[in-house]
């Protein structure tokens, strides 16, 4: 260990980086969760235009990473077919293929823990959509008919909500007011203090939602 530690010291002052200058980048790199790898190799998902030169300088003069050697692989995607009726008829086609390289560091990464709270990345309007879709995909007279269709999960929860306010509404205030920007755009405001009473008028007299 200490004898390849002392030639990688010793090729350090040979090897040659790139020069391209890159401040907008047009491209992803993501690192890969891999729990099957040991610390001392991390998964990375590039480009197809990408080298092996081309992560091994990102990851340098980016993030200060040393690397030792780097594998790459092009993984094919399995056979599909665009579905646009939702009964499976429809031409079949391969989607792009992705390109993983798996680096050996100079200093190994272990990976953080997994969140079991996932409440701050709206795990549940995540979910929420999953099921629509699936619904949707599964409906009888295909996804574009049940798009038409509302929402009778969403209709109740936005009933419950408006009773919520009419019941206390000194307790709700827009947003706008509750960021104290009340002083803004005073000019603003009175067409919307004029719809506000208009709204109350209707509300008072039963006329709302007619």
């Amino acid at each position: 260990m200490e004898r390849q530690a002392a030639q990688l010291g010793a090729l350090a002052g040979r090897v040659t980086w790139g020069r391209k200058k890159v401040y907008l980048p047009s491209f992803v790199v993501a690192l890969v969760r891999t729990p099957n790898l040991s610390p001392q190799y991390a998964q990375f998902r590039v480009p197809l235009s990408f080298n092996k030169l081309d992560l091994r300088d990102y990851l340098k003069n980016v993030y200060g990473v040393g690397v030792r050697s780097i594998r790459s692989y092009v993984e094919l995607q399995p056979v599909t077919r665009v579905t646009r009726d939702g009964k499976g008829r429809g031409p079949i086609r391969r989607p792009k293929s992705e390109k993983r390289m798996t680096v050996e560091l100079v200093e190994p990464f272990v990976w953080p823990e997994e969140p079991k709270d996932l409440t701050l990345w709206e795990k549940e309007s995540w979910d929420a959509n999953e099921v629509h879709a699936k619904e949707a995909s599964e409906a009888p007279h295909g996804p574009t008919d049940f798009a038409e269709k509302p929402n009778e999960k969403e209709r109740k929860a936005y009933a419950e909500q408006a009773k919520e306010i009419l019941a206390d509404p000194e307790s709700w205030r827009p947003t706008w007011k509750a960021l104290g920007m009340d002083f803004a755009n005073r000019g603003m405001l009175k067409p919307i203090s004029r719809v506000a009473k208009q709204v109350k008028k209707e509300d008072e007299n039963g006329e709302v939602g007619r």
